[in-house]
């Protein structure tokens, strides 16, 4: 079991060394010699923890590293110069890992930016992954100062990325880009059973098709697209409920999660905008379906 806290993963020895779940060492190195940089001419490498474990300490308020996200004591994510450290209690039995799925998608060519992997590991139950930083600002925290037009392009790209993504498999299993599970509670059901068979009972349950099934982020809410104020490129993070669903899953999820809101403002804007185009192009949802299981 582990000794600390999710939010408390990482632990600071010193000023240039920390532990990472007590057994990672993470040591900010010259930029020759390290893994990913700090932004500021110096970068950080990894290795095992000696043992005996050194003396540690939770991350100073002055700590170059951040904990920038922190969902109770399920799940945390650091800000690690170049690079985030997420870090996630396996909740979900035989879950498709994030590491998996980006190694999928570096596979192919996309029109998008996706996360290098530096490191991933699991320890006492968590799983730890180390992730390229992307470029830009998250449409999030840009909403508010884009105008009509510049919203309404960004709504429109990402519905065109959902069709480039939606690559079809032969097989006919709710599931990873591996075959394991696809933790996409939505179709779980109040027993948060993520197994395939359970996923593809709800599935044909709400009527979709499960004949044909296509690849699927899962969670495209503006926090987990970023816009390069460079060029105006997107990047998309946060792949661990990415997989194989049916068809009528990907508008479907646009207009019944709530995790799809911006976080500010008129809330529903970025999803409305998103499931009306999807509607013009042809998407179709079981909506009214999903609301009378979900009861």
């Amino acid at each position: 079991m582990a000794d600390h806290p999710v939010r408390e993963s990482i632990r600071e020895i010193d000023d240039n060394s920390w532990l990472i779940g007590n057994k990672i060492l993470l040591s900010r190195t010259t930029l020759p010699e390290c893994t990913w940089g700090d932004g500021n001419g110096r970068g950080y490498s990894i290795s095992d923890a000696p043992l005996p474990l050194p003396e540690s300490r939770p991350l100073s308020d002055t700590s170059d590293i951040k904990l920038v996200y922190d969902a109770g004591d399920v799940s945390a994510v650091f800000s690690i110069g170049d690079a985030f450290c997420k870090v996630r209690v396996l909740d979900v039995p035989d879950v498709t890992r994030e590491h998996a799925t980006l190694a999928w998608l570096h596979q192919r060519t996309w029109s998008f930016a996706i996360p290098d992997v530096f490191h991933h590991a699991e320890y006492d139950g968590r799983y730890y992954i180390i992730l390229s930083r992307i470029p830009g600002e998250t449409i999030d925290k840009l909403w508010a100062t884009l105008d009509e037009s510049t919203r309404q392009h960004y709504a429109e790209r990402i519905v065109n990325i959902c069709g480039e993504l939606a690559v079809p498999t032969n097989g006919s299993i709710i599931s990873g880009v591996d075959g394991d599970t696809l933790s996409e509670r939505y179709l779980c059901g109040r027993t948060v059973d993520c197994s395939p068979q359970n996923l593809r009972k709800t599935c044909l349950e709400l009527e979709m098709d499960c004949s044909t099934l296509v690849f699927y982020h899962c969670d495209l809410g503006p926090s987990n697209i970023l816009v390069d104020p460079e060029n105006g490129s997107i990047g998309i993070i946060d792949w661990e409920t990415a997989g194989f669903v049916p068809m009528e899953w990907i508008r479907t999820k646009f207009r019944v999660s709530s995790g799809m809101n911006l976080s500010s403002g008129d809330e529903l804007d970025w999803r409305r905008r998103v499931m009306v185009r999807m509607g013009e192009l042809g998407f179709t949802d079981v909506v009214k379906q999903f609301v009378a299981w979900s009861k």
